[in-house]
């Protein structure tokens, strides 16, 4: 008996969540395989681009590869404890403390500009992205956030609706046009 125990112990070390997975990653990994299943049936949905663009790697097709490999990624996690040895304990340990505050303010604050894009468009969503996330996380330097939620926004725009003519839902901007 203590035979076959140190055999097991040898093969397979004791980390927490042991056996054919890792049961905290497995739960993490169901998510975001469902979310993936999600993303993926909406990116069928996507028009396809006009002949124009040829055969290459599309709108229509790019995103149905990138969610594809967030799968593909995700169905790995619950085994990673594997590869990872010794520093599975770590991370089990770091996933004991309690989550910031800021996270959830951050996690928040995506969810509500995620939702209102639609209706502020996209330059307004930038904007107020550029100008809240900076305040959320502790930045004090009001002005220079200021300039900075001004410029990147606007460097956006002119590089990829002026210079690629790539459109930008208008949003509250249709208003004053």
């Amino acid at each position: 008996m203590a035979l076959k125990k140190k055999i097991k112990s040898k093969s397979m070390p004791d980390y927490s969540g042991m056996g054919l997975f890792h049961k905290k990653d497995l739960n993490i990994a169901i998510l975001l395989i469902a979310v993936g299943c999600f993303l993926f049936y909406e990116a069928t949905k996507f028009p396809p681009p006009g002949m124009i663009l040829g055969d290459t790697i599309n709108a229509d097709v790019f995103p149905k590869i990138l969610v594809v490999i967030l799968i593909f990624l995700a169905a790995v996690i619950p085994f990673e404890f594997r590869f990872a040895g010794p520093k599975i304990q770590k991370i089990d340990k770091d996933r004991e403390e309690r989550i910031e505050p800021i996270t959830w303010k951050t996690l928040a604050f995506l969810i509500t500009i995620v939702l209102c894009s639609t209706f502020l468009g996209t330059i307004l969503t930038m904007i107020a992205t550029c100008l809240a996330f900076p305040i959320v996380w502790g930045e004090r330097r009001y002005i220079a956030v200021a300039i900075y939620a001004m410029l990147f926004p606007l460097g956006v725009y002119l590089l990829f609706n002026k210079l690629l003519s790539l459109y930008f839902e208008p949003g509250l901007l249709k208003l004053f046009q």
